[in-house]
């Protein structure tokens, strides 16, 4: 189904599927990331009450550290803290803590949370992170139009390298490589599994064939002086 932003008039794609037919939903353009409120009753757009930043970047904008700075001038964040750096970007309290609490046991110094698209982007602009778990849906968004998952598909190569990005997808079969692959992350979780002892294991397995994987490019880099 097409939905017209209310504020840039982009044609936003959206699977029918993903909209709820018996209540109002909130949606995020990815272009101008005005926030509006789909009604099915009327299957009309009404733009929230939220105002948005003069200046917004395209998507295709998102991860210039430039046209970022001055948008999320404003956006409050922590500071850095000492590498390597977690970012956890989910709803849900109870999954959003759980992950946060696992993160030392994996070796992560910095965890940064987020409640919000604007704070996640000012995060990725601002510091070099190597874990980022997002939900699909994370601050009203959709999997097919989130911008902080567009914002991390984005980075530069020498900079995924050096990410693991862990995509929360509700009702999806977590670890299933074809998934990840087909949203450019390296892992996907169903959010439940969060909660288990098994995804730690899965987790902390992954993390480490991610390493293997990039050791020698990693190597080569300090050869080169680009890394210290």
């Amino acid at each position: 189904m097409q939905i017209a932003c209310p504020s840039c008039k982009k044609q936003l794609q959206v699977a029918n599927e993903k909209l709820p037919k018996d209540r109002q939903a909130r949606l995020t353009c990815p272009a101008c990331q005005q926030r509006f409120t789909y009604d099915p009753k009327t299957a009309t757009s009404a733009s929230e009450a939220a105002p948005t930043a003069e200046g917004t970047p395209q998507s295709s904008d998102l991860v210039t550290k430039s046209s970022l700075t001055g948008w999320f001038s404003q956006t409050e964040i922590k500071e850095a803290g000492p590498p390597p750096r977690a970012l956890i970007c989910i709803d849900d309290a109870a999954y959003s803590d759980a992950c946060q609490d696992m993160m030392p046991s994996l070796g992560f110094k910095t965890v940064h949370v987020t409640s919000n698209q604007a704070q996640a982007m000012a995060y990725l602009a601002e510091y070099p992170y190597e874990f980022v778990m997002l939900d699909a849906d994370f601050d009203g968004s959709g999997i097919e139009a989130n911008p902080v998952l567009a914002c991390v598909v984005q980075l530069p190569m020498d900079q995924r390298r050096y990410m693991f990005a862990v995509l929360c997808i509700p009702d999806t079969v977590t670890a299933d490589p074809l998934i990840s692959y087909s949203h450019n992350v390296n892992l996907v979780v169903n959010p439940p599994d969060l909660l288990t002892p098994s995804y730690r294991f899965i987790l902390r397995q992954c993390l480490q064939e991610h390493k293997r994987l990039y050791r020698t490019y990693r190597e080569l880099r300090k050869q080169m002086g680009k890394d210290v």
